[in-house]
């Protein structure tokens, strides 16, 4: 497939671009955008186009392997019935696991412990307005995953076939069809939640039935299959007595169990599945008034040049390695808000999100450092469980710090040359963080590692975008913890099954191979596709399919 690239003004037009591609390729000549990025490298901003002629859909080549594989399928199944399998978890992993294997005949049932989205959005709102936090239900947990409450990204590092696929998915249910081509697409936490509201609805026509407050209390392999053992709230029920427990026999189970899931962390370890400590980053949350960085980013008269433009974007990372030591900004969201993503009252989490115009005052974006084998070890938090214990204990001190036992409510927060220079702030000017603030010590919170690695990086990143770190009114937000699992359960590399459960496939961010919701997504359909690879001699689709680079780093 031939590519060529057109750039093109900022002020251009469609018919700008129709004339240079007419120009390149002869008029009337059909054409498909691959890529559209901003480039604001130079003093003149400039549109960057990567067009071909080869207007044929890529998602369909996988719509055409499904056809064939039902069709082999349905051979293998006329006799017996197909089984049931159960997905634990409704984020981007579990939600295309449960699609794929839908779309190939099999009806799942789909476990997720909070509940439906309407009622998970009201109880956000609530810990958002008088700090009562539900642990089954808020920004980490509830229908859709941690990722409904996000800034909806869809960046991502991974190759796959799936990828044009799941974009497809996501346009059919209301995503705009830029997200298809635009080099950092994203849904906007508004965006995504209607994307995912339709996304259930056209899973439970299509068979899959979801069951919503229900959690794996415990489990058990055994030769017939995976035996689970599922608390479910009951509507209407007393407090003394408001679960029932139901048993389920003989499936196979797909765990997406999300990167905050602890009490099943304990659960796997408790049984015995094979997991080891997997690498991940702390650190903190920055935040400067929006037009600041548009001013650092466009120069100082943007708004005239560039009438309309949408707020910047920066991307930094610094590594040293000599040291073994990297420090780089993560999550980035360009005019949006700072959130409470704490998922217990033992603990204070921040994340940022941003909806679909990110027309908000401020922008922010995660700063973190890589947490080593070396680091926990030399910290004495050793074994599988060394890095889970790390995040708990920096969440704690933050949240002692501005908050009384029992509440995780306010999030502390510090002036940004207060953070550099080792001092307490004062007081802490208005922010975009959706829960109160309250001034504390961050760096005496973290680990010296990463207060010191931020530190250093801060002054490398101002030499690329002057201001940056000395920008009067910024500040930082933490902790920030969550950015990836601090587990990997381990799993065969190309039956993707646990190596020491035989009927339990980890897929996802929980289970430490995946970095975002696009990278999720396509975990989930990897696992679903092995699982039916069991039946039949697969439809291949692209070698790329179980042998591409999955990533588990963290992808903004």
């Amino acid at each position: 497939m031939a590519v060529i690239r057109i750039t093109l003004p900022y002020n251009h037009n469609e018919n700008d671009l129709a004339r240079a591609v007419a120009n390149r390729f002869g008029r009337g000549t059909p054409y498909r955008i691959l890529r559209r990025s901003l480039d604001a490298r130079q003093r003149n901003i400039v549109v960057e186009y990567h067009l071909t002629t080869d207007i044929s859909d890529p998602a369909d080549r996988i719509t055409d392997g499904i056809r064939k594989q039902n069709m082999r399928l349905d051979r293998h199944f006329r006799n017996t019935p197909r089984p049931r399998p159960i997905v634990v978890g409704s984020g981007p992993a579990g939600l295309f696991c449960a699609y794929w294997l839908s779309i190939h005949g099999f009806r799942p049932l789909l476990l997720e412990q909070g509940p439906p989205l309407a009622i998970r959005l009201r109880d956000i709102a609530r810990f958002i307005k008088t700090g009562a936090l539900d642990p089954f239900s808020n920004i980490c947990f509830g229908a859709g995953g941690a990722g409904t409450y996000s800034d909806g990204k869809l960046t991502t590092r991974i190759r796959s076939p799936f990828i044009p696929f799941i974009a497809a998915t996501l346009v059919r249910h209301g995503a705009p069809e830029e997200i298809r081509y635009l080099s950092e697409p994203h849904l906007g936490s508004n965006g995504i939640r209607r994307c995912i509201a339709r996304f259930l609805a056209t899973l439970e026509t299509q068979g899959v039935d979801i069951r919503y407050s229900s959690r794996i209390c415990d489990f058990e392999s055994r030769r017939d299959g995976m035996t689970l053992r599922v608390s479910r709230a009951c509507a209407g029920a007393s407090a003394a007595s408001n679960e029932e427990e139901i048993s389920i026999s003989g499936a196979t189970l797909f765990l997406a169990c999300g990167h905050s899931a602890r009490e099943t962390y304990r659960l796997l370890r408790k049984r015995g599945v094979r997991m080891e400590a997997k690498e991940f980053a702390v650190g903190i949350r920055i935040e400067h008034p929006a037009r600041a960085v548009d001013e650092m980013r466009y120069g100082a008269d943007y708004r005239s040049r560039y009438p309309g433009i949408e707020h910047a974007r920066y991307r930094f990372a610094q590594t040293w390695k000599d040291e073994g030591r990297a420090v780089y900004t993560f999550c980035m969201c360009p005019g949006g808000h700072v959130v409470n993503a704490a998922s217990g009252d033992d603990g204070v989490v921040t994340n940022g999100m941003s909806n679909a115009r990110r027309a908000g005052r401020f922008s922010n974006a995660a700063v973190v450092v890589n947490v080593s084998h070396y680091d926990l070890e030399h910290g004495g938090y050793e074994g599988p469980d060394g890095g889970c214990t790390l995040q708990c204990e920096v969440e704690e001190r933050c949240r002692a710090a501005v908050n009384h036992p029992g509440s995780a409510f306010v999030v502390p927060a510090q002036k940004l040359e207060d953070f550099l220079e080792g001092r307490r702030s004062s007081s802490i000017d208005r922010s975009s963080c959706l829960n109160p603030i309250a001034p504390a010590s961050l760096h005496e919170h973290l680990p010296s590692f990463v207060t010191d690695a931020i530190r250093r990086g801060m002054v490398l990143f101002d030499r690329k975008m002057p201001g940056f770190a000395t920008h009067p009114e910024a500040k930082v937000f933490g902790p920030e913890t969550r950015t990836s699992s601090p587990y990997r359960v381990v799993r065969h590399p190309v039956h993707l099954v646990s190596v020491s459960h035989p009927d339990l496939y980890p897929m996802g961010e929980g289970a430490g191979y995946a970095g975002g919701i696009v990278s999720s997504a396509v975990d989930g359909i990897r696992c679903a596709q092995a699982f039916i690879e069991r039946f039949i001699e697969s439809e291949r689709f692209d070698s790329a399919t179980v042998r591409h680079r999955s990533s588990d780093e963290p992808v903004d």
